[in-house]
C-alpha cells in the first residue's frame, strides 16, 4: 500500500511535469535532438517558420522599437559595416537593450528580458547575417517580450546597417529599423 507521503509526492511530481510540459521546460532540447536525427531538414523547417514569424512582426504597423526606415536612408557599404558595429550598441528607445558585435563574428545581446548570443557575418552587400540564437528563456512582461520579438525579428531578417547621423546607427530590413546609440 502506498503511503500518504508517496501519494502526495507522486501528485506533486505529476503536476510539476505537467506544468513543465505546458511551458516547455526541460524537454525542448531532447525533442529537438530526436527530431533533428529523424528529420535532417528540421533546421530548414524551423527557419521557414521564423521567416514567416519575422514577416508578421516586421509587417506590423505598430512597433515599440521598430520605426519606418527613412526613404532616403542609404545602407553602409560592406567595408564600413564592421567599423560601425565595432562599439557596443544600445537601443535608442530602451537603454536595457544592448548589442555587441565582436571582431570574431559573435553577437552578444541583452533584450531587456533574456540574454543570448549568435554568430554573425557581413555579406558582400553589407547585410548582417545572424546565425541561430542561444539564449535564456525567461518569461517577461508583455511589453518587454514585444520589444524582444522586434529585436530578434530585425536581426533574423539579415539587416543592413545605416548611419543616420553621428550618434545613431540603425539596423534595418523590409522598410523597418531599430535605432541604436554607440556606448563607450
Amino acid at each position: 500500500m502506498i503511503s500518504k507521503t508517496a501519494k502526495t509526492l507522486s501528485a506533486a511530481t505529476a503536476l510539476a511535469a505537467l506544468a513543465g510540459g505546458f511551458i516547455g521546460a526541460g524537454t525542448a532540447h531532447a525533442q529537438v535532438a530526436q527530431l533533428s536525427s529523424a528529420n535532417p531538414n528540421l533546421d530548414q523547417l524551423v527557419q521557414k517558420g521564423w521567416d514567416t514569424y519575422t514577416g508578421a512582426v516586421l509587417g506590423n504597423k505598430g512597433g515599440m522599437l521598430l520605426k519606418d526606415l527613412p526613404k532616403d536612408a542609404k545602407p553602409l557599404a560592406a567595408k564600413d559595416v564592421k567599423e560601425a558595429l565595432a562599439q557596443p550598441l544600445q537601443a535608442k528607445e530602451d537603454a536595457a537593450i544592448t548589442l555587441t558585435f565582436t571582431p570574431q563574428g559573435r553577437l552578444n545581446y541583452d533584450d531587456g528580458c533574456n540574454v543570448g548570443n549568435a554568430t554573425y557575418k557581413v555579406n558582400a552587400r553589407g547585410g548582417v547575417k545572424v546565425g541561430a540564437f542561444a539564449e535564456t528563456q525567461r518569461l517577461c512582461d508583455p511589453t518587454r517580450m514585444n520589444k524582444s520579438d522586434e529585436l530578434k525579428s530585425i536581426l533574423r531578417a539579415g539587416p543592413a546597417v545605416y548611419k543616420l547621423n553621428d550618434d545613431t546607427i540603425a539596423l534595418g530590413a523590409q522598410g523597418k529599423m531599430i535605432e541604436f546609440l554607440g556606448v563607450a
